[in-house]
């Protein structure tokens, strides 16, 4: 198990590291606009079901996921040189990533909300969770597959232990990061305030 989480922290630590350095470049190949796309559409399946529940249920596999998401999503707005360029295109990712729940009149709000999130908060927890998290929908999908052409008795007792393991342990990796998740919370909530719809 001990080396599956360090695989996990590795390819986490790889992650961050590959996305920072892409989101780094600049804006010649679009990297602000994608970044913006993937960031946009974290918040807008956050914001899905944070209208259903009133709250942002950090044990949901798909927020976990979506957390992580955004939080590589805006890696990049940390350390930008020409920060008018990359934001305005970041921006523009966001509402289009967003299915314009992120407006023209919000995008920069939204971005500078951001931006303050991912300067003041180490989010590569949240981001070694979502790495988690999607080994366990993985893992439980195959396995879904797998039984699927077994009988009711035999699927109910050939669940993937393994994968509700790796799921159980991105939940819990993300609720011991209080100080990460509290912060992202509070952001969200306020971005959340400014969309109202």
């Amino acid at each position: 198990m001990k080396k599956f989480f360090g695989f996990v922290f590795c390819f986490a630590v790889c992650l961050m590291t590959s996305s920072c350095g892409i989101f780094g470049i600049g804006t010649k190949n679009g990297s602000a606009s994608v970044s913006g796309q993937a960031s946009g559409a974290a918040l807008k399946s956050l914001y899905s079901q944070y209208q259903t529940d009133g709250q942002i249920d950090i044990t949901n596999l798909n927020n976990i996921i979506m957390l992580a998401q955004l939080s590589n999503g805006i890696q990049g707005l940390k350390g930008v040189d020409d920060k008018s360029e990359f934001y305005n295109e970041f921006a523009q990712g966001l509402i289009l990533g967003s299915d314009r729940l992120v407006t023209k009149n919000t995008a920069g709000t939204v971005t500078n909300t951001l931006q303050s999130l991912v300067s003041g908060t180490d989010l590569s927890t949240i981001a070694a969770a979502g790495v988690l998290a999607v080994a366990g929908a993985e893992q439980t999908g195959a396995q879904t597959t797998q039984t699927a052409k077994q009988t009711v008795q035999e699927t109910s007792t050939q669940v993937s232990s393994a994968a509700k393991e790796t799921v159980s342990e991105a939940v819990e990796m993300i609720e011991d990061a209080t100080d990460e998740v509290s912060s992202t919370i509070s952001s969200l909530t306020s971005i959340f305030g400014l969309l109202g719809k």
